[in-house]
């Protein structure tokens, strides 16, 4: 925008570029006495230039009176204007306080330039936010706040509450306020007096305790302090979260009353085994479980929990994947087959591990679950590979089809399955009887037959020592089978 030399330049300004925006440009340097003055007197008929006047913060006081006597009740913008701008008189002012439109009275209500006739005559406003409004103006006196932080509505205690500055008795009587937004804008804006904080600390309200948890600026040590020995559980963890557990905190929580603060210490990293001793004792289950899933669980209370009856806890530590060695071993031997069958699924085992799920067990639960996974395992005890024979599944017969440790009969039995892949498994079987293999060659599918071949050459191969012996076998035995010449033809090729 150009510069204002006369009132013609400020008429050109405002028509062009509206009144918000003049208004904006000329604030500095101000504008000359003389141009408002004259623009007054030449257009008092012409609302928008005595809007621009009334909203044009370095208007002279008498002029801003002038226009304020001479307002008529449907000038609401002009009216506006003259309630929020600083140059304003306290007589016009005070004459605005009452005026018709709620418009008017909020801008009021935000002029700093109050007094407290004014500040009392929009107190008693019956339009909530003009209240709401004057409870965040710096102009309100103290007394003016004590009226407003009784007020029936939330939102004006809630303006009241985020004010900058206030008196310490309102901010606790706004602490105890019915409306958790009220108690919530309060503790968080407050920063006087920092003993107030301590108060709402010390004293037995949940809900302050947990919105001084939540306050955007950090809180002191001793205040912390003071949140870790909570009677309540959820700000007391809250609290104890920001830092690390001494051994005195660790102590009142394994004591405590409350499953929740057990549950929660339970839970902690680096927890010594004395406290892991007490939480392992526990009469709650749920304390129990989660020290079982605690990945810091000590090798030795792992080994108690393992032994004992706590089937929970016994589950739980089977799915633990910082459990030792002895700690899986002692979990596949448990009574219970719904903890083995856990630690079947475990991805650490070795295998002492399966020797124990597989043979040491007395139901066959845990060796169909390894079964199921396709783990090839052949050291399976006679007793186990024949009860695997006879399961209903084909997955559980191919399975023990492979152990070495099987009856004959078994595996003759095994060689006529309806599963190709169980009579398959029976022909890589070293222990399977010559004559089951020679009937196998003639099975009908292709991948049995293959196997059931390559198990005969393995075996002549390992009574005959190398592929000449082969050779002058076959061409000495006229009796030999076609079969038996054509492997021995393989292996001189």
């Amino acid at each position: 925008m150009g510069q204002i030399n006369s009132y013609q330049d400020l008429v050109q300004a405002i028509d062009e570029h509206g009144i918000e925006a003049t208004v904006k440009a000329y604030r500095k340097p101000p504008l000359h006495t003389r141009i408002l003055r004259e623009l007054y007197d030449l257009y008092l008929d012409q609302p928008q230039y005595i809007e621009f006047l009334a909203h044009y913060p370095l208007i002279p006081s008498d002029l801003a009176e002038r226009i304020g006597q001479a307002l008529s009740p449907e000038q609401v913008n002009i009216a506006c204007g003259l309630a929020s701008n600083p140059r304003s008189p306290q007589q016009t002012l005070n004459r605005l306080g009452t005026h018709a439109n709620a418009r008017v009275r909020l801008e009021l209500a935000a002029n700093p330039n109050l007094t407290p006739k004014e500040c009392q005559l929009l107190a008693a406003d019956d339009n909530v936010f003009v209240r709401a409004k004057l409870a965040g103006n710096p102009a309100l006196p103290t007394a003016l706040q004590f009226l407003l932080s009784a007020d029936d509505s939330e939102c004006v205690r809630l303006a009241l509450a985020s004010r900058k500055t206030l008196d310490p008795d309102i901010a606790v009587q706004l602490g105890r306020d019915q409306d958790t937004l009220v108690r919530a804008a309060i503790i968080n804006s407050w920063t006087q007096d920092p003993e107030l904080l301590h108060l709402w600390a010390e004293r037995d309200d949940v809900q302050n305790q947990q919105l001084l948890l939540q306050r955007n600026k950090k809180l002191e040590p001793s205040l912390l302090d003071t949140l870790r020995l909570s009677p309540h559980p959820a700000p007391r963890k809250q609290a104890l979260k920001t830092a690390d557990l001494s051994g005195p905190h660790m102590l009142f929580l394994a004591e405590s009353d409350n499953t929740e603060d057990r549950m929660f210490l339970a839970e902690q990293e680096k927890l010594p085994a004395s406290i892991q001793r007490i939480l392992a004792q526990d009469s709650a289950p749920q304390v129990r479980r989660r020290l079982a899933a605690n990945a810091c669980i000590d090798p030795g209370i792992a080994q108690h929990i393992a032994t004992s009856d706590d089937l929970a806890a016994c589950r739980t530590l089977a799915k633990n994947p910082a459990i030792e060695d002895d700690c899986i071993a002692q979990l596949c031997t448990h009574a219970d087959d719904n903890i083995a069958l856990l630690v079947t699924y475990r991805s650490n085992l070795n295998e002492t591990h399966r020797q124990l799920l597989l043979n040491h067990r007395p139901t066959t639960t845990a060796a169909e679950h390894i079964a199921y996974q396709g783990i090839g395992y052949k050291q399976l005890s006679t007793e186990t590979a024949t009860a695997l024979a006879q399961a209903k599944a084909p997955s559980l017969r191919r399975f023990a089809a492979q152990s070495p440790k099987l009856e004959k009969g078994t595996l003759q039995r095994l060689s006529e399955d309806i599963s190709s892949q169980v009579r398959q498994a029976t022909a890589t079987n070293p222990t399977t009887p010559d004559f089951t293999l020679q009937t196998l060659t003639k099975d009908h599918c292709r991948d049995v037959v293959f196997a059931a071949e390559d198990n005969i050459g393995r075996r002549l191969h390992t009574q005959h020592g190398s592929t000449e012996e082969y050779q002058r076998d076959a061409a000495d035995d006229e009796e030999s089978s076609p079969l038996l010449k054509k492997i021995v033809k393989i292996f001189t090729d």
